[in-house]
């Protein structure tokens, strides 16, 4: 079994990558065949920036990072030399009124894109369904492929229904279909009915955000998007224990952001490897994989937010591959200090060493006998997985279709010998051990 064309990786595009003009297309240059076979599209963002009413106004993504122009035009030459498709991301959190204001401004955004479609891209995210409501992209896009935003939710077979009449073909799924495999049955029920009954010109495909560690629901996404947009990564900062001056009131720099949220289940012991904390796909062996791929057609990664730790022209050896990490793996769920790189992940689906979760894009060394996949195949085999365990195994089928109704639940802390808690907003940043 060979993975072919399924994962949707990242363009890395942090603000400390804006030196690297053509970096991310040498390492993908450099990789394995069976890499770029496993490779559906490489998405990058760009902004368009216009003038409304003397103010110079940009609609672009929550990320709040773009791709350089010196980066685009490398992406454009991975996809002619290695076949990989490229695909633009334009899905700000709202859609300015005055594009439905202006005729003229929505003609803008139109040539905007179109811009891109004549150089040869055909893949493109919009985050306005308006706009793909009212055709003038697809007019002036006529083979381009569309598609929504996880932003949009959509996480049942009538949504996906009607987001493809909307005009959009490739549907891209709300992460909480990573705990409600029977809807997203359900959901390949209806676009198989869809393809069947209308034939368009362009199948329609499902993508599922396999990897990105948020809560599900997260009552702060929007808000913390639309942040995104204009503070991008500073809504993260370096990791401090929260004092308790946060609780009290009295805010200081290092309180705000990601230290009133997320760090509190993302850097707080065993609770930050709770599944019910990190809404991944949690797909523990082959045959779970080969079930999953058989309802969806793409698998996405999160990652426009990695840094290189090089500099421009320092490729050396480091080339496009997979990175284990050991995250919720070992028996007595600790964190092993082990790197691993793999030139394809095919070989690790088919030896079972998964979950799909543990393996992230990246860049390394993976033919390097102290990182190499084959030399450190032996003990990746041996070491202690906690998915193998009669433990695993129960959590698994449970979080196939717990829809991560966790107040109710608290199999995940149950198994991991946690205090349940009903929130994760109950949870602040200081380590809480587990109950002997």
């Amino acid at each position: 079994m060979t993975p072919k064309k399924i994962f949707s990786i990242a363009h890395m595009e942090s603000a400390a990558n804006a030196s690297h003009a053509d970096t991310f297309y040498h390492l993908v240059k450099n990789s394995s065949q069976q890499f770029k076979d496993e490779i559906h599209d490489v998405y990058f963002g760009k902004n368009f920036v216009y003038e409304y009413e003397g103010k110079r106004k940009i609609y672009g993504n929550p990320m709040g990072v773009e791709a350089t122009d010196a980066q685009v035009d490398a992406l454009f030459r991975l996809q002619e030399e290695c076949g990989i498709e490229i695909s633009l991301t334009v899905n700000s959190i709202e859609t300015p009124s005055e594009f439905f204001q202006d005729q003229k401004l929505l003609e803008q955004f139109a040539a905007f894109v179109k811009s891109y479609y004549d150089r040869g891209l055909r893949s493109c995210t919009i985050g306005s369904p308006h706009i793909m409501r009212c055709g003038i992209l697809q007019a002036n896009c006529p083979e381009m492929r569309w598609k929504n935003t996880v932003n949009h939710r959509v996480a049942n077979a009538q949504q996906v229904l009607d987001y493809v009449f909307c005009g959009y073909d490739t549907v891209v799924l709300d992460r909480s279909l990573c705990r409600n495999f029977n809807e997203l049955k359900a959901i390949r029920r209806a676009v198989d009915y869809y393809n069947r009954t209308y034939k368009p010109a362009k199948k329609v495909l499902l993508s599922l955000l396999a990897v990105e560690g948020c809560l599900y629901s997260c009552p702060f996404k929007k808000e913390h998007d639309a942040m995104g947009e204009t503070i991008s990564g500073m809504y993260f900062k370096s990791y401090k224990q929260l004092s308790s001056d946060l609780w009290c009131g009295n805010l200081t720099e290092d309180t705000w952001s990601s230290k009133l949220t997320c760090d509190n289940w993302r850097f707080n012991g065993l609770y930050g490897v709770l599944p019910r904390n990190g809404i991944d796909l949690i797909i523990a062996d082959k045959d779970t994989y080969n079930e999953v791929t058989r309802w969806v057609d793409i698998l996405k990664f999160s990652g426009r937010f990695i840094a290189y730790d090089f500099q421009p022209g320092e490729i050396g050896d480091r080339k496009a591959c997979w990175k284990f990490t050991s995250r919720l793996i070992a028996k007595d769920f600790s964190t092993m200090d082990e790197t691993v790189y793999a030139d394809n992940i095919t070989e690790a689906i088919n030896d079972n060493l998964l979950p799909l979760s543990l393996w992230r894009f990246t860049f390394g060394e993976p033919e390097k006998e102290e990182y190499s996949y084959k030399a450190k195949l032996k003990m990746l085999r041996e070491m202690p997985n906690f998915w193998r365990t009669d433990k695993g195994r129960r959590l698994v089928k449970i979080l196939r279709n717990c829809r991560s109704q966790c107040w109710e639940c608290h199999e995940c802390e149950k198994t991991m010998g946690l205090p349940s808690f009903d929130s994760a907003l109950q949870l602040r940043s200081q380590i809480v051990a587990p109950e002997s």
